[in-house]
C-alpha cells in the first residue's frame, strides 16, 4: 500500500513538472508572436528603428529564430543600412546555401547599393535553380534598369510577356524601362495597356506631362448651331505638343447659314511661363467671311493654385469691317473633389459704337482622366461672347443651358456629344445638337 502511493505520488509531480513547463513554454510562444506582429506592423508603417529594435528582442530569446533573421534584414536593407542587412542574410546563407529565399534579399541589397554585377549573378543563381520564381526575373530586370543596360531589360522582359501578355508587373517594368530609356512613343503604349488592366493606375503629373511629347490629338465636331435655322457648322482640329511646357493648336472650320459659308482657320498656343502660370494666344481668320470677324485675337493667362483654385483673365479682339468689338473675361474654377469642379466666368463686351454688355457663365463638370468628362452649363446676358456674328452683337438677353457628355472608349480614341437650348427674350428659342470623335496618336 506504501508502494502504490509513492508510485501515485511520483506520477502527479511529474505530471504537474510538465503542465509548467508546458504553460511555460506556451507563454513565451505567444509572447514572441506578440513581438513578430508589433514589428510587422511597424515595418509596414514605415518605423524601421521602432521595428528593428523588437526584431533584436525576439533574437535575444530565439537566436535561431529564421524569421526574424530574415525579417531584420529586410528592413535594415530598407532603411539603407546595406552592409548590415548583408550580415544577417549571410548568416542564414552560413547554414543553407540554396536558401533561395535569403539570396533574392541579398541581391535586392546588393543591387540597392550600386553592386550590380554581384546582384546580377546571384538572380541568377536563383533563376536556374528556381525559373519560377517570379521576383527573381523581376530583381534582374531592376539591375539591368539601373545599371543602365535597358537593351538588355527589355529582351529579357520580352520573353516574361509572351509567356503572360497580361501580367501587370511585366507590363509596369516595361513602361519603366521605356520611360528611363527616353522612349516616351513606346512607353505611352505600354502606360494605355496598364490602364487597361489596372483602371485605377494613375502616374505622377511629371510623368504624364513625358508622355504627351510629341504626340498629335485631332478631332472632327459636327453641330447644327440651329436646327430652326439651318445654321451648321464642322470643326477640324489638331493639336501637337512637342515639350513639358509647349502646345500648338491648329482649328480648321465651316460656318454655314442659309447656302452662304465662311472658312475659318485658327493657331492657337499654350504656354506654361511657369508650374502654376499658363498663357494662352490664338489668331483667328475667316476667308471672305459672310457672318465672321475679319480676325480674332484671343490672349488668356491662368494662374493655378495648390489649393485647386484656378483664376482666369483674358482679352478677346473681334474685328469686323464696321470696327473691333473687345471682350474682357474674368473666372476661376475650383476643384470641388478629386473628379467634381465648378467654374464661372464673367464677359464684359464693348462694340465699337460704344455700347457694352455684361454676360455670365458657370459650368459643372465631372470628370475622370482618360474615360468621361460630363459638362452642365448655364449662360445668360448678351450673346456677344457666345457668336461669331456681328448680327448678333447686339445686346439680345439670352437664358443658355447646355450640355457636353465626352467619352474615351479606349486611350486612343473617343466621343463627345452636345446640346444647348437657348432662350433669347422678345425673339425666339434656338436649339443645337452635335456630335464628334477625337484621336490621340
Amino acid at each position: 500500500m506504501c508502494e502504490i502511493s509513492r508510485a501515485n505520488l511520483l506520477f502527479w509531480i511529474a505530471t504537474l513538472s510538465f503542465l509548467i513547463s508546458f504553460s511555460q513554454g506556451t507563454e513565451a510562444s505567444s509572447s514572441i508572436q506578440s513581438l513578430f506582429e508589433k514589428a510587422r506592423s511597424l515595418k509596414n508603417k514605415g518605423a524601421y528603428e521602432e521595428a528593428i529594435e523588437l526584431y533584436q528582442e525576439i533574437l535575444k530569446e530565439e537566436p535561431e529564430n529564421y524569421e526574424a533573421i530574415i525579417e531584420v534584414a529586410q528592413v535594415y536593407g530598407w532603411k539603407g543600412e546595406y552592409d548590415k542587412s548583408l550580415e544577417y542574410y549571410d548568416k542564414l546563407l552560413g547554414r543553407n546555401r540554396r536558401d533561395y529565399d535569403a539570396l533574392l534579399g541579398k541581391a535586392q541589397v546588393l543591387s540597392w547599393k550600386g553592386e550590380y554585377g554581384k546582384a546580377e549573378d546571384l538572380y541568377a543563381r536563383v533563376i536556374e535553380k528556381v525559373p519560377s520564381y517570379f521576383d527573381a526575373h523581376l530583381g534582374l530586370v531592376n539591375v539591368y534598369l539601373w545599371s543602365g543596360k535597358y537593351n538588355k531589360a527589355l529582351s529579357f522582359l520580352e520573353k516574361l510577356e509572351r509567356e503572360d501578355p497580361e501580367n501587370q508587373r511585366i507590363i509596369k517594368k516595361i513602361f519603366d524601362v521605356l520611360y528611363a530609356k527616353g522612349d516616351f512613343k513606346s512607353a505611352r503604349k505600354y502606360y494605355q495597356i496598364l490602364v487597361r488592366l489596372d483602371k485605377e493606375y494613375e502616374a505622377s503629373q511629371e510623368v504624364i506631362a513625358d508622355l504627351c511629347l510629341y504626340t498629335i490629338d485631332t478631332g472632327y465636331l459636327c453641330e447644327n448651331i440651329d436646327i430652326m435655322d439651318d445654321w451648321k457648322s464642322s470643326h477640324l482640329t489638331f493639336s501637337y505638343k512637342p515639350n513639358r511646357e509647349f502646345t500648338a493648336v491648329i482649328l480648321a472650320s465651316r460656318l454655314r447659314r442659309f447656302n452662304q459659308a465662311d472658312s475659318i482657320f485658327s493657331l492657337g498656343l499654350y504656354y506654361d511661363l511657369t508650374s502654376s502660370l499658363n498663357a494662352y494666344l490664338s489668331l483667328t481668320l475667316a476667308s471672305r467671311p459672310h457672318f465672321s470677324p475679319l480676325q480674332r485675337c484671343d490672349i488668356d493667362l491662368v494662374l493655378k493654385t495648390k489649393a485647386g483654385t484656378s483664376f482666369l483673365g483674358g482679352l478677346d479682339y473681334l474685328i469686323f469691317d464696321e470696327g473691333t468689338v473687345q471682350v474682357y473675361t474674368a473666372g476661376l474654377e475650383q476643384y470641388l473633389t478629386g473628379k467634381i469642379y465648378f467654374s464661372y466666368q464673367l464677359f464684359h463686351s464693348r462694340d465699337y459704337d460704344g455700347a457694352t454688355s455684361q454676360s455670365h457663365l458657370a459650368k459643372l463638370n465631372f470628370s475622370e482622366e482618360k474615360r468621361y468628362l460630363h459638362t452642365f452649363g448655364y449662360a445668360t446676358g448678351s450673346e456677344a461672347f457666345l457668336v461669331e456674328s456681328r448680327q448678333e452683337i447686339m445686346d439680345v438677353e439670352t437664358k443658355t443651358f447646355f450640355i457636353i457628355l465626352k467619352r474615351w472608349f479606349n486611350p486612343r480614341w473617343g466621343m463627345n456629344i452636345n446640346a444647348s437650348h437657348h432662350d433669347r427674350k422678345d425673339s425666339y428659342v434656338k436649339r443645337s445638337t452635335g456630335v464628334g470623335l477625337f484621336f490621340k496618336f
